[in-house]
């Protein structure tokens, strides 16, 4: 069955009034975050400015409150656009000349703020027509399905994106909740791209995988999309996992420091470090001021050792470890052989 609609004209200021009361709002169980870049923004005021057409909001009433009749509308697609034009009638950016491409925009816009425009042009950009499909929908799981489409040919959205938007869950619940400690934030684990992509969400799946399966091949996104699917509903050991990774994280926070961390922002070495620590918890192995010591030495030597003098160095030598670890996190860095090869020498070098 279809889904039922409606299309219709919708001033700005209309919509950008529901969006500051909270009556349009982002379902983030399902929208993947805001990802535009500053001059993505500008490039869409300009447009508009200049008069010409945007693409369509999709916007669904996902809740009537019965006692007043006011729903709450969500965006179902459009929230990038929604956001960049509420920002800037907020002040929050202005129309920076070097990223407008229009010669008319750029003298009559160029480096101006909302609140620098004149009192015609305010209103002109006030009455600007969007085009808005209002939809009728009772499942959110086909709404679900409908932003997925709707971004099926936008090659922008990457995977773990599409993962966010299709998928729901158990697994997906915890993902998202891993993701959203303070933890990542706190020793700025992931950068603001890894954020504005989900790389977080992604990362955070490949720890349940680890707790659940240990190490595994992971060149290719099935493990993840089949976690997604596999515990979307029977999922036994999801607080178990979760009071596993918890510790995990407790035990990193031990050993991070000045001198390690830059390595361990590496998604390759974190993976690596979270594979050590698990290991170590299932052999009883404790965080001494001995073994900090010989992890932040390996890395010391990491990050000095150059071995393009075309110099023998002895096989199972120290060196030899750390070339090893170079190779196997040079390339291929999610193939099995190579994250095994990464967590046996740091099992060496604990060890030693």
């Amino acid at each position: 069955m279809g889904f039922d609609y409606i299309r219709s004209a919708v001033k700005l200021a209309e919509i950008r009034s529901q969006f500051k009361r909270g009556k349009l709002v982002v379902d983030t169980s399902y929208q993947r975050r805001k990802v535009w870049l500053p001059e993505d923004k500008i490039r869409l005021i300009e447009t508009i400015t200049l008069g010409y057409i945007i693409p369509e909001l999709f916007f669904w009433d996902a809740a009537t409150d019965p006692e007043t009749g006011l729903s709450i509308t969500h965006i179902v697609d459009g929230q990038q656009r929604v956001n960049a034009i509420f920002e800037f009638t907020e002040g929050a950016y202005k129309l920076s000349t070097d990223c407008l491409i229009s010669d008319e925009a750029k003298e009559k816009y160029g480096n101006k703020y909302f609140n620098d425009f004149s009192e015609s042009e305010k209103i002109e950009f006030w009455n600007y027509p969007l085009s808005v499909v209002q939809i009728n929908e009772e499942s959110k799981e086909r709404i679900k399905m409908m932003f997925y489409r709707l971004n099926l040919t936008d090659y922008d959205l990457n995977a773990q994106e599409k993962r966010h938007g299709t998928s729901w869950g158990k697994f997906a619940d915890l993902t998202t909740e891993i993701a959203s400690l303070e933890f990542w934030e706190k020793f700025s684990l992931f950068n603001s791209q890894d954020i504005r992509r989900m790389r977080d969400n992604e990362f955070c799946a490949t720890l349940i995988i680890l707790a659940r399966k240990g190490v595994i091949d992971q060149t290719t996104q099935k493990a993840i999309n089949d976690a997604y699917t596999d515990y979307a509903e029977n999922y036994e050991q999801m607080e178990a996992d979760k009071a596993e990774i918890f510790e995990w994280m407790k035990i990193a926070t031990e050993i991070f420091n000045e001198n390690n961390l830059k390595f361990f922002r590496k998604k390759t070495q974190l993976y690596t470090l979270f594979s050590l620590i698990r290991y170590m918890r299932k052999n009883n192995i404790k965080i001494t001021s001995e073994i900090q010591d010989k992890i932040d030495s390996f890395i010391t030597q990491y990050n000095d050792f150059k071995n393009d003098s075309g110099s023998i160095i002895e096989e199972g030598s120290y060196e030899d470890k750390i070339r090893i670890y170079k190779l196997a996190s040079s390339e291929g860095v999610n193939k099995l052989r190579n994250r095994n090869i990464r967590l046996k020498v740091f099992k060496e070098i604990i060890s030693e």
